[in-house]
């Protein structure tokens, strides 16, 4: 469970799911000191109404520094549950906009998986620093197995393909691109695709504005 998700759950308590407790869960195995975990688990497990609940009260007041905090998030009143009916229904966008669902990248797309790297910035494990893997790719160069070397245009950096403007080159645009800003958060980006979609795709225009249309309702909040 990354920061992002967490914080979503802090802002969001009422509505921690099952699928949430089970993240929360394997986090608190790992790292059982951190309250705030100890203390939405207790929440989502009385969501949820289960058996365990009483006795994950206790362990959270056990780990919490401040248990007012505790003690007001167990008990929100009616009036704190129905303001967050608008969370219900930025979820319910959300799921129109499948926000969460799996990106599917086709063949022509390397444009679009560069943006979601840099987006993401997802950064390469340096391998040398397991000393095992280097001994393995020492020996494995020492035996002299001939390799055919990859075609140099299969390489790219993805900051350098992502760099390509999306105004100048309407081709690059694809309804994953869309999607790989849309999940990212960067809404304004997502609108500008999908408007550039409306142009390149007008059969599916219809589909595209209430992209839009969902988008704003999402961004405005």
């Amino acid at each position: 469970m990354d920061s992002k998700k967490i914080f979503s759950l802090i802002q969001k308590p009422r509505l921690i799911s099952s699928s949430d407790i089970s993240e929360l869960d394997k986090l608190l195995a790992e790292h059982p000191y951190f309250q705030t975990g100890q203390l939405l688990l207790a929440k989502g497990l009385l969501n949820i109404k289960s058996v365990r609940y009483n006795r994950q009260l206790k362990k959270a007041a056990s780990y919490s520094i401040d248990r007012q905090k505790l003690f007001n998030l167990i008990t929100l009143d009616k009036n704190q549950e129905e303001r967050t009916e608008p969370y219900k229904e930025d979820r319910e966008i959300e799921q129109s906009l499948k926000i969460g669902t799996p990106l599917e990248f086709h063949e022509d797309e390397m444009h679009s998986f560069s943006e979601w790297l840099v987006l993401s910035n997802i950064k390469k494990i340096d391998r040398n620093k397991d000393p095992k893997r280097k001994n393995l790719i020492d020996n494995f160069i020492d035996r002299n197995i001939s390799i055919s070397k990859p075609k140099k245009e299969r390489f790219f950096k993805p900051v350098d393909i992502a760099k390509e403007s999306l105004i100048e080159n309407d081709n690059l645009v694809t309804p994953t691109l869309a999607r790989v800003y849309l999940e990212q958060g960067h809404y304004n980006k997502a609108i500008l695709a999908y408007n550039k979609l409306i142009l390149k795709y007008p059969e599916k225009s219809s589909f595209f504005a209430d992209q839009i249309q969902l988008i704003n309702k999402l961004n405005n909040k």
